[in-house]
């Protein structure tokens, strides 16, 4: 299924770009509900294309718009270090935004009811959809939270720049042999670069989250300058109010992010008796859901459950 590619906004010089899979069964009188999705990549690297190396999104969210009748929207975000932290929320508020937009409405042809929007994201784009989802850290950030989904399900997120993961020297890497360079690096380490929304699948920048655990370098790329505290994205410690229906998924042996971050999130939100799905699965790694095997049953029904309770 070939998306429909929209610019969702202009800034820095760039188009930041959102694709749109809309299920064939749609029409304007049975309009579809939305997911909108972010990929991972630590902010620092990604594309809205996916993280596999064919230019799509993970399997099951190919399949997701005919097999579940659901709108899939992918969208870019600018990249870190040569954008921060409050750049990247305010392109994820406008993402939000656009998709309830006239534009859009008319774009896909008044098939898609953006008043059914759930929030989603895989690995640091999982962090994202919390963040929007809840409005945490937007305030820190300067910036207005956006309206509030009708549900979030995050894919194996980061949810903390605190935990000793982030900050602390791997040298090397769990799941890598070889130490990666600052050499290797440089041109994306340096803020003063040229700012970016994508990275290409053969680029040498999709080592750069490896470098990141490598070297513990999270909250500086993201944060520098800023004055914002990294604690001001601690999803478990910042949940005060109670936030739209939540399913989170993680695998017990991620490499790339500690299944604790998962776990500290849904023992506050369970604590507190809000509507959360913790989907913990035995035996696997970060990005289980690149497999062509892998339909994400468990996800689904939660959005199938979430809409019919509305």
């Amino acid at each position: 299924m070939a998306p429909l590619e929209l610019v969702y906004k202009q800034v820095d010089g760039l188009d930041l770009y959102l694709d749109v899979y809309v299920p064939s069964s749609a029409t304007p009188s049975a309009p579809v509900p939305v997911i909108l999705w972010w990929h991972g990549g630590g902010l620092i690297q990604g594309t809205r294309k996916g993280s596999l190396d064919v230019p799509q999104p993970e399997p099951h969210m190919l399949r997701a718009p005919d097999t579940h009748g659901i709108c899939i929207v992918s969208a870019d975000y600018r990249l870190a270090p040569q954008t921060r932290m409050p750049g990247i929320l305010a392109d994820c508020a406008d993402a939000m935004a656009f998709v309830r937009s006239a534009a859009f409405k008319e774009a896909t042809g008044s098939c898609v009811d953006a008043s059914r929007l759930f929030v989603s994201g895989s690995s640091a784009g999982g962090w994202l959809a919390l963040l929007t989802g809840t409005g945490i850290g937007y305030a820190a950030c300067g910036l207005e939270a956006p309206p509030t989904p009708i549900g979030i399900l995050a894919i194996y997120p980061i949810t903390d720049l605190l935990h000793s993961f982030w900050n602390t020297k791997h040298r090397p890497v769990s799941y890598r042999s070889d130490i990666i360079s600052h050499e290797e690096m440089a041109a994306y380490m340096d803020p003063y670069q040229p700012k970016v929304a994508f990275a290409s699948f053969h680029s040498t920048r999709n080592i750069f989250y490896h470098y990141m655990v490598q070297e513990g370098i999270l909250s500086s790329l993201l944060l520098d300058g800023t004055g914002v505290s990294p604690s001001s994205f601690s999803i478990a410690t910042s949940l005060e109010e109670c936030p739209p229906p939540t399913y989170i998924v993680h695998g017990t042996i991620d490499g790339k992010v500690p299944c604790k971050q998962s776990q500290d999130v849904y023992e506050v939100m369970s604590g507190k008796g809000w509507n959360v799905v913790y989907d913990e699965r035995p035996g696997l790694d970060h990005l289980f859901d690149r497999s062509q095997d892998e339909e994400m049953q468990e996800m689904y029904a939660f959005v199938k459950k979430v809409l019919e309770s509305r």
